[in-house]
């Protein structure tokens, strides 16, 4: 059988096809461009900074609001401080009322100290015939807008003993550390270190390394010292009474 394309172009049968055709393109192109726009919405969404508030220090003057230590949250993930001021305008009407408005805050970048050069990771102890491994895990966000870091024993040592075997300590302004009373109850001033708490020891490594023993830790390029600042796990002084050196590796 043969087909007379100009009979069936202008026949009824191709009218219908060629409408039904346009139909189910335009319906697939708006399935794409709706997806399309889901997915770049889920995108940006991602994407999107935003400052953790409930992690900042709030405080006040005269007519002024304070947040230090603002987590913001990039949208790579990263975290950055910053410490913002807000100022406050107040009005009294003539009948009494008054009003509060906020004006133009102002924006700063957050020091933190000399730990914000940690690198987490791996390093290898002093251990003479042993082989000390730790590992630096971090940074988490604390209360106060301070930074929190972990110190646990590496798989592959040997010997039994690296210390501390574990610990926990804070990086930020010495007021957000959540040690701060103790930190301040001993003494403790200096802001060269960032100060925490050891963990449990299983081995002898002397009472300056117990379970409970402040540490203060610091970081110059590849070498991070550790420092602890108790004996016994009760008695704290205001100075470093013992003190180890790991390299990073």
């Amino acid at each position: 059988m043969t087909l007379n394309l100009r009979k069936f172009l202008s026949s009824p049968w191709c009218a219908i096809l060629c409408a039904v055709t346009v139909v189910a393109t335009a319906f697939a192109t708006a399935i794409h461009v709706h997806a399309t726009v889901q997915e770049e919405a889920v995108a940006a969404a991602a994407l999107a900074p935003y400052a953790e508030v409930q992690f900042a220090t709030l405080s006040g003057s005269t007519n002024s609001i304070s947040l230090t230590m603002l987590p913001v949250v990039l949208s790579n993930g990263s975290v950055v401080y910053k410490n913002v001021t807000i100022p406050i305008d107040v009005a009294e009407s003539t009948t009494g009322v008054v009003t509060l408005t906020a004006g133009a805050l102002t924006t700063v970048a957050a020091p933190i100290g000399t730990a914000n050069g940690l690198k987490a990771g791996n390093y290898t102890g002093p251990g003479g015939g042993n082989v000390q491994l730790l590992t630096l895990s971090g940074p988490g966000v604390t209360t106060g807008g301070a930074t929190e870091w972990s110190l646990s024993t590496s798989a592959g040592n040997t010997g039994g003993c690296t210390y501390p075997t574990s610990a926990t300590f804070y990086v930020g302004p010495l007021t957000s550390n959540p040690l701060y009373a103790r930190l301040k109850k001993a003494g403790i001033t200096s802001t060269a270190w960032s100060y925490g708490i050891m963990g449990n020891q299983p081995c002898s490594a002397g009472s300056y390394w117990y379970n409970g023993n402040i540490i203060g830790v610091s970081q110059t390029g590849n070498a991070l010292t550790i420092v602890s600042f108790s004996s016994d796990g009760a008695a704290d002084q205001p100075t470093p009474v013992a003190q180890i050196t790991y390299t990073f590796i």
